[in-house]
């Protein structure tokens, strides 16, 4: 059967049950709400007219729409359950009551428009004031359809005469107050503020926001790698163009965190790898196969421009300052090589060879004219880098000297009796002694204030340089950190990096000393790295050198 609705402003005859019929007035339907709660119940009940014009419609909850409804059955055998008891119920008057809602008196068509044009005239010789008044008055008044028909009329006229910015906070702002407030924002905020309007866009491109933002501790570069960057990101006038100065340092964080980099693999040594250095367009590796190699990271050849022969043992230490490298090998020697290289030639010229150890040089600094170096002979060297004569001799460790660091005041070094010492470097005299691993220190780092060491007992400490205390242990059960032996780490302000004999790089937050990210590429023990804020540069057992990219990702 079918139930469908009928309005009309006329008391109409409705057939009911065959023959019988009942006469239905309006004081008879406003006892119930002309529609149902929801639209779900209004579709199913077959309450709705889609005939209805647009006057009856929103009018459908006033005293003055005259309803009726035809109570006819309505087959609902395609219906779930929970419907039929509305149908067969709620809107036949079996199970709902109507005495609570009281019958409202109608207004006939003539005194709705006598009432309804006085009520205009009063309303526009109201002020402003009580204008605005009488509606939030009648606001408390209107139903759900009024509401509805309200955001649909005025939705395109609520800011008809308004000022450009009237919807904008930051544009009734001074300059200088709206950008103290944009300094506040964190960089994926200010980025999407740039994005609200052009005048947004404006204020969120200012140099001074972004210059903050990129010299905060987080996005900081070591000084020679900001400089480089800034001069890159200069501006025709001489500006720096600070947003794209950020831009780029926070895709660098970005793949730090993540471990996103590009890998580029050079082989060539016949030996495992035991040294690496590298600077703008170099890397210089030390082999086991007596061989110093010379790569160019600037082109994709995997192949070796330049190799190095003159040492008669395994090369075991370098270091690269401009055109002068400096090696130390198991022949017990310390030689300086003049490494140049233009476009149109090259050479390699063995300058000098130093002579004093008695067995490997196993580790050696360069700083300014001088060059201090450790070895298996248990003994630390200082040496004058032009002539290549000893200039002091400390002796003080009861096993061989693996790792050496040293600055204007003071040597650090490392040794295979586990300990860790502080010497003098005018006096030669030894200041402190670190005592804590358990197996051989095999590599450190130090700042002003913390000496960083790594061992073969597989941790790195963290040391007080003024107590002598340790102060952190980094080790696979507290730290996810190596399972093998820790053969090299390096340190800079934010990061440390170590590599070890488990075939991983790993890079840790000083601060935190919490493990970002863990790299794995060699296929044997990673024996040696180096890293700047771009790059790092490694070498292995597996007698390749690799260079890890982070900048192009």
């Amino acid at each position: 059967m079918d139930l469908s609705p009928d309005i009309s402003l006329r008391n109409q005859q409705l057939p009911r049950s065959g023959s019988h019929t009942r006469s239905l007035s309006v004081s008879d339907l406003s006892l119930a709400s002309p529609f149902p709660e929801t639209l779900n119940e209004v579709i199913v009940n077959g309450t709705y007219d889609r005939n209805l014009n647009k006057e009856t419609s929103l009018n459908c909850n006033s005293a003055s729409a005259m309803v009726y409804w035809n109570e006819l059955p309505r087959k609902s055998y395609s219906l779930p359950h929970r419907y039929k008891a509305h149908i067969m119920g709620g809107w036949r008057g079996t199970s709902r009551t109507y005495s609570e809602n009281p019958s409202k008196p109608t207004i006939s068509p003539s005194e709705f428009k006598q009432q309804f044009t006085l009520m205009r005239q009063w309303f526009n010789s109201f002020t402003d004031e009580q204008k605005n008044r009488v509606l939030s008055e009648l606001l408390e008044h209107i139903g759900p359809s009024q509401l509805h028909l309200l955001s649909v009329a005025i939705g395109s006229r609520l800011h008809h005469g308004c000022p450009p910015n009237c919807q904008d906070p930051i544009g009734w702002l001074p300059p200088g107050l709206a950008l103290t407030i944009f300094s506040y924002l964190d960089p994926v905020s200010l980025a999407q503020a740039s994005q609200v309007c052009r005048a947004w866009c404006n204020l969120a491109s200012r140099d001074c926001l972004w210059r903050s933002l990129s010299l905060q501790h987080e996005w900081q570069l070591s000084s020679s790698s900001h400089n480089k960057q800034v001069r890159h990101c200069m501006r025709n006038d001489g500006t720096v163009n600070w947003k794209q100065v950020f831009v780029e340092r926070y895709r660098l964080h970005r793949n730090w965190m993540g471990a996103h980099c590009h890998v580029r693999t050079f082989e060539g040594h016949t030996e495992g790898v035991s040294c690496v250095q590298f600077d703008d367009h170099r890397i210089v590796s030390g082999s086991h196969d007596n061989t110093i190699k010379v790569w160019n990271m600037r082109t994709n050849s995997p192949w070796s421009v330049q190799t190095l022969v003159g040492h008669s043992g395994m090369v075991r230490c370098l270091h690269l300052a401009g055109n002068r490298l400096v090696s130390g090998s198991a022949d017990a020697t310390i030689k300086v090589w003049d490494v140049e290289e233009t476009s149109q030639w090259s050479s390699i010229n063995c300058k000098v060879t130093m002579i004093g150890h008695s067995s490997t040089v196993r580790c050696l600094q360069v700083d300014g004219e001088r060059v201090v170096s450790g070895s298996y002979d248990h003994l630390v060297k200082v040496w004058a880098l032009a002539s290549g004569d000893c200039l002091r001799t400390m002796a003080g460790h009861q096993a061989p000297v693996l790792t050496i660091a040293f600055d204007q005041d003071k040597i650090i070094s490392g040794a295979a009796d586990n300990t860790i010492k502080v010497w003098q470097l005018d006096s030669g005299q030894c200041q402190k002694t670190l005592v804590g691993h358990e197996d051989s220190v095999t590599t450190l780092t130090y700042d002003n204030t913390t000496i960083i060491s790594g061992s073969l007992d597989c941790t790195i400490r963290l040391w007080c340089i003024s107590s002598g205390q340790c102060v952190g242990v980094l080790d696979w059960m507290s730290s996810e950190g190596h399972t093998g032996v820790i053969r090299c780490l390096a340190a800079d302000s934010r990061r440390i990096v170590s590599a070890s004999d488990d075939k991983t790089i790993k890079v840790w937050d000083r601060e935190s000393r919490r493990r970002l990210v863990t790299l794995k590429n060699h296929t044997d023990g990673v024996t040696c790295l180096a890293f700047n804020d771009y790059v790092i540069v490694s070498g292995s057992y597996d007698k390749t050198v690799k260079l890890w990219d982070f900048s192009v990702c």
